[in-house]
């Protein structure tokens, strides 16, 4: 199973208990299918960028969730059929690396502290 981000903004008319059974939809179907929900984010209400549906507001909520790949059409097409939902969104986290999380990058060409600047090339005429 992959790990993936989900990101769905709600009619901003919602009340919080029927934001409860929203997120129950989407976590459900992911526990039934063998997945995880590794982390559920409630952004609350926002601004959006452009009014969707004669909307300026929607209430987001991001979930990370490993989940199979079959699982992922099945949702898209449960909030295409939901009216509740402006828009979604479900994409595969970026991956970490162990080491990058131990030490920052080095940047290439980056000046050492334990060794002097070269000078700057002069130019030839």
């Amino acid at each position: 199973m992959k790990l993936y981000e989900t990101t769905v903004i709600y009619d901003p008319g919602l009340e919080e208990a029927r934001i409860n059974e929203e997120l129950d939809r989407v976590t459900q179907p992911i526990a039934q299918a063998g997945g995880e929900v590794v982390e559920v984010q409630r952004w609350g209400k926002k601004k959006l960028a452009y009014n969707i549906n004669k909307r300026r507001d929607g209430t987001y909520i991001h979930v990370k969730h490993k989940s199979p790949a079959t699982l992922i059409a099945e949702m898209d097409r449960r909030f295409r059929l939901n009216e509740s939902v402006l828009r979604h969104l479900t994409v595969l986290a970026p991956k970490e690396s162990p080491r990058a999380a131990e030490e920052p990058a080095k940047v290439e060409g980056a000046l050492d502290a334990s060794r002097p600047a070269e000078p700057a090339p002069t130019a030839v005429e």
